[in-house]
């Protein structure tokens, strides 16, 4: 047989169809793949084929990419395709000539999307000749409070997977607009057989019921054996895949060359709050809530100007969305601005900064080593992150100082007695320094489920498993500093023991010269461990970021209450992948 001759199932497009490597699968419905339960490449291979020519002409309804795939490659006999129902519906409900990527910003409120989205943009013209855009998309529900549960559903039993498909617009109000998320566009450079296999790709997968899974099977793992069909991507390769490594990879192969970036009012607020004097903006704020912008209109057509329209109007589009004025108020402001827009500053548009593109940003990956002194004993610790980014990293492709940590251990060898140990696991941890802004506000907080060393009422560190969390507030006290407080607790357990503690921090981040970063902060806990005892601690950790992939840490560290006074001091370096 020639298929078998040619060893075509050895070909990456053929295993980016089956959502498979070399030897797993990732989807395991028998809808889906024939040769389940003992899957292989050439197996479903001869399976697909006699499905197709040996089975029913309408078998050619269910796997229409691959159909089309093998009429690329071996010139198989036609089969009526293009009358298949489901075909015909898709096609009409959403016409496919281009395809962009799509990213949207992470958002640490929603568990699910704590690591950014990314999806697909389906654009073409309908029947009446009008260009239309719908987006295509793979998620899983997960609106619950139950992190627990959610985190053990989706990482070891699997969740069930939708694909939806819904006009573009719809889902830019809903990430733009209500969620505050910034959008990243990325247009595919396809041709029209590489577009066509795709998008009958899409439908097989309409069709199949798949199985969501947080570490191997989400959103980015699917999108990527997408563009994988196109042969100009890498499928899996059995890592951790995020939605910032499918943009990255699709960079790197030559799919992506351009860009377009959506922001949202939120921030463009905040970004551009500190370009306007005091009472300009005092002016703007007065105008835009009594809705009568159009009695404060800069007929200058200067780049400051500029600057106060687009504050204008990004305030006038976020008093609307979060609810602080009414329709008839935003109308007749976004009516004036439009006008202006049209008369001033035709073609002008506000530049961001590419450090905040998703293709720039460190990779999520990191492993480090350090060596600690404390109190005459010395160690080593080692820490592995597959998903991480920590506020001592270079956030500066972030609009926040921000912290993220799933999954991440750190390996303790005690040198004087060769103890090796899991000195930390953290299973979850977020945090946000979000810059607290008169117009808009900003919460800071953080969330942790970890096993961590906590220390008893003798600045012992003894093992705990814990929950905690807390809020506050962050200042941007100049462009490079942020200060903040935040209060919190959690509640924790020794093995033996269960128990209620507190936290009061406050710190500074100062992003420095010479590609450095320093962090400091000042802790006090009540009642960890031991009933009524207490602690301060105060830290210093000092970054030097010797290129994109490697840092250099020192951390120093006082603990001390009215028992007892320890010192520790780390150096390390951190490496990410």
């Amino acid at each position: 047989m020639e298929a078998e001759s040619r060893r075509l199932y050895q070909s990456p497009v053929w295993a980016a169809l089956l959502h498979a490597d070399a030897t797993t699968p990732y989807v395991t419905n028998p809808d889906f793949l024939l040769s389940l339960p003992s899957f292989n490449l050439a197996r479903e291979l001869q399976l697909t084929i006699d499905f197709l020519y040996v089975g029913a002409p309408n078998n050619v309804c269910r796997f229409p990419a691959r159909y089309l795939w093998l009429r690329q490659n071996l010139n198989t006999p036609a089969l009526p395709v293009e009358s298949c129902p489901e075909v015909i519906e898709f096609l009409a409900k959403a016409p496919v000539e281009k395809i962009s990527l799509v990213f949207a910003s992470e958002n640490l409120a929603q568990p699910a999307s704590m690591l950014g989205h990314v999806f697909l943009k389906l654009t073409g013209k309908n029947e009446g000749g009008i260009e239309i855009s719908h987006a295509i998309s793979f998620y899983t529900d997960a609106n619950t409070l139950n992190l627990p549960k959610l985190f053990w559903d989706s990482m070891v039993v699997g969740m069930q997977g939708f694909f939806s498909l819904s006009p573009y617009q719809t889902k830019l109000r809903q990430y733009v607009d209500e969620e505050q998320r910034t959008i990243w566009e990325y247009p595919l450079t396809l041709d029209e057989a590489q577009v066509s296999l795709i998008k009958l790709h899409l439908l097989e997968l309409k069709q199949t019921r798949l199985t969501y899974f947080f570490q191997k099977y989400n959103c980015a793992t699917v999108v990527n054996f997408i563009l994988a069909v196109s042969g100009k991507n890498a499928g899996s390769d059995g890592e951790w895949m995020t939605p910032r490594d499918v943009i990255k990879r699709a960079h790197r192969v030559g799919l992506i060359e351009t860009s377009q970036v959506i922001s949202p009012s939120r921030w463009l607020v905040r970004a551009l709050y500190n370009q306007v004097s005091p009472q300009e903006k005092q002016a703007i704020r007065d105008h835009i809530l009594r809705g009568d912008i159009a009695n404060h209109i800069d007929e200058s057509a200067s780049d400051a100007a500029f600057i106060r329209f687009e504050l204008a109007r990004a305030y006038n589009q976020y008093v609307y969305f979060t609810g602080i004025h009414a329709k008839t108020t935003w109308i007749n402001n976004d009516s004036a601005l439009t006008a202006v827009k049209a008369r001033l500053f035709p073609g002008k548009n506000l530049n961001v900064d590419e450090r905040y593109n998703p293709l720039y940003t460190p990779d999520n990956g990191q492993f480090s080593i350090a060596l600690r002194q404390e109190e005459g004993e010395t160690s080593f610790v080692m820490n592995v992150s597959p998903v991480s980014h920590t506020l001592t990293d270079d956030n500066r492709g972030y609009f926040n100082e921000t912290s993220l940590r799933l999954l991440s251990a750190d390996i303790k060898w005690t040198i004087p007695n060769n103890g090796i140990k899991l000195d930390r696991l953290t299973i979850y941890n977020i945090e946000s320094l979000t810059p607290y802004n008169t117009w808009t506000g900003g919460i800071s907080g953080r969330f942790s489920i970890a096993k961590e060393p906590q220390r008893d009422s003798s600045l012992v560190a003894r093992g705990t498993f814990a929950v905690s969390g807390g809020l506050g507030l962050t200042v941007r006290a100049a462009e490079d500093m942020d200060i903040y407080a935040m209060g919190g607790g959690g509640v924790a357990h020794t093995g033996k023991v269960g128990y209620f503690y507190s936290s009061l921090e406050t710190g500074v981040v100062l992003r420095g010269i010479w590609n450095m970063k320093t962090l400091a902060s000042l802790t006090r806990f009540d009642n960890q461990i031991d009933r009524g005892a207490y602690y301060h601690v105060a830290r210093i950790t000092q970054a030097k970021y010797l290129d994109r992939s490697h840092t250099l840490m020192a951390t120093w560290e006082r603990y001390w209450n009215q028992n007892a006074i320890v010192h520790s001091l780390t150096l390390g370096i951190k490496m990410l992948f």
